[in-house]
């Protein structure tokens, strides 16, 4: 069961933490998880792009807010949302990647 919490959450400790935060969100809706730190949910998410990793980045306590940086700089980890249907699976492609311009001559890159 989800518990209140405050507008701002602290920064998880460790990468487990972070992921005990995770799992104790599944299940649960937006406008289950959007009062517990303050916010509402938009009745349309079609109109209110970036709610949802907003909201989610509040709950799990990341603090890189829009600066250039991991989401949870202490840890090295960027979060990333994206929309599933009701299987779960995927509504939209995503690529994840970064590297510095000033590597990328002498990068590998994996192909799979």
């Amino acid at each position: 069961m989800l518990r209140s919490m405050p507008s701002v959450v602290p920064g998880p400790g460790d990468e487990a933490e972070l992921l005990a935060r995770a799992s104790v969100l599944a299940g649960a809706t937006l406008g289950e998880l959007a009062p517990r730190v303050g916010l509402t949910a938009p009745p349309d998410l079609r109109h209110a792009k970036g709610f949802v990793g907003q909201l989610l980045e509040r709950v799990l306590g990341a603090s890189a807010g829009s600066l250039s940086q991991p989401d949870f700089p202490a840890l090295g980890v960027e979060l990333k949302s994206l929309p599933v249907n009701a299987r779960g699976r995927p509504c939209e492609s995503t690529f994840v990647c970064h590297i510095p311009l000033t590597e990328i001559g002498s990068v590998e890159w994996d192909e799979q």
